[in-house]
């Protein structure tokens, strides 16, 4: 029986279909090549962390659902926590690894991840549609559909374009804005159903990096509809504009968090936003979790 495992969950980026995925549309997500890493050791004594870096009083209940006392739990990121990047659901899925490990385990299968690793989602989030997990298990790029069992396939496509993300700098409540959303339904839901349709207008342009950006810059509109942007996530996806990017939207459940561009030069765009004192990264897709 070991003594120490580790366990790797990375985080994603929703390319379209944020918020109204929750309600039964589609929505294109990929894994992005940063990620949580997780250790336990066992200990003599109650489930504890190593090191509380999230800073969230959640966390420890969160891991609680699936781990046991005798456990101490070490976190490491190279991914912004709270910004709408799947921080919890890489957290969640890089805890569920480490479990199998360090309780000799067979290595979980990405169906079996996505149902363990869903119980530690909801306590962040209370009602997540479960994409951030399906992707987080999977890497890659994906369409999914929420439903029992949620509708996963793989998107094959030659990416002619990059991402860059650039963070607001603040924090979004998911659980918050979600409800949000759903307390402003039915009055908005033609513009959820936009959003769904979007996904399958942008499925057939990802090879278009054009055609893609104006459908990311109208997602991120209906998105201000529906009250989750603010100010500075729009001030953000203009200065994307300004510098070259196709286009770009707010990513996850707004209030706060990143904008996602997709442009062909992305250094040009990284170092203006830098130049205006914004913290910004080109990010790719993650093939392997």
């Amino acid at each position: 029986m070991l003594d120490r495992a580790t366990g790797r969950g990375v985080g994603k980026l929703i390319l379209c279909g944020e918020h109204a995925v929750v309600y039964g549309h589609p929505a294109l997500a990929f894994a992005v090549n940063r990620g949580m890493t997780v250790t336990l050791t066992r200990h003599d004594g109650p489930l504890a962390l190593t090191n509380d870096f999230v800073g969230d009083p959640r966390l420890l209940p969160a891991l609680a659902t699936v781990l046991s006392d005798g456990v101490r739990v070490q976190i490491t990121s190279d991914l912004p926590i709270g910004r709408g990047m799947g921080s919890s659901a890489a957290l969640a899925v890089a805890t569920i690894r480490a479990w199998a490990e360090l309780t000799g385990a067979a290595p979980p299968s990405a169906e079996d991840i996505f149902t363990q690793a869903m119980p530690i989602e909801r306590e962040f989030h209370g009602n997540p549609s479960g994409l951030d997990v399906a992707i987080s298990a999977r890497g890659g790029f994906i369409r999914y559909r929420r439903s029992e069992p949620p509708k996963i396939e793989t998107i094959h496509a030659s990416i002619p374009w990059h991402v860059v993300v650039l963070d607001s700098g603040s924090p979004g409540d998911t659980a918050a804005l979600v409800a949000g959303v759903a307390a402003r339904r039915p009055t908005i839901d033609p513009i959820l159903q936009r959003i769904g349709d979007l996904v399958s207008d942008a499925e057939r342009c990802l090879e278009n990096t054009d055609a893609l950006g104006e459908l990311l810059t109208e997602n991120h509109g209906l998105l201000c509809e529906i009250g989750v942007s603010t100010e500075p996530l729009d001030a953000l996806v203009n200065l994307a504009l300004d510098h070259g990017a196709s286009g770009a939207k707010l990513a996850g459940a707004g209030g706060g968090g990143v904008v996602l561009a997709v442009t062909n030069d992305p250094s040009r765009l990284v170092q203006a936003a830098h130049r205006h004192h914004i913290d910004a990264f080109h990010c790719r897709v993650q093939d392997v979790p």
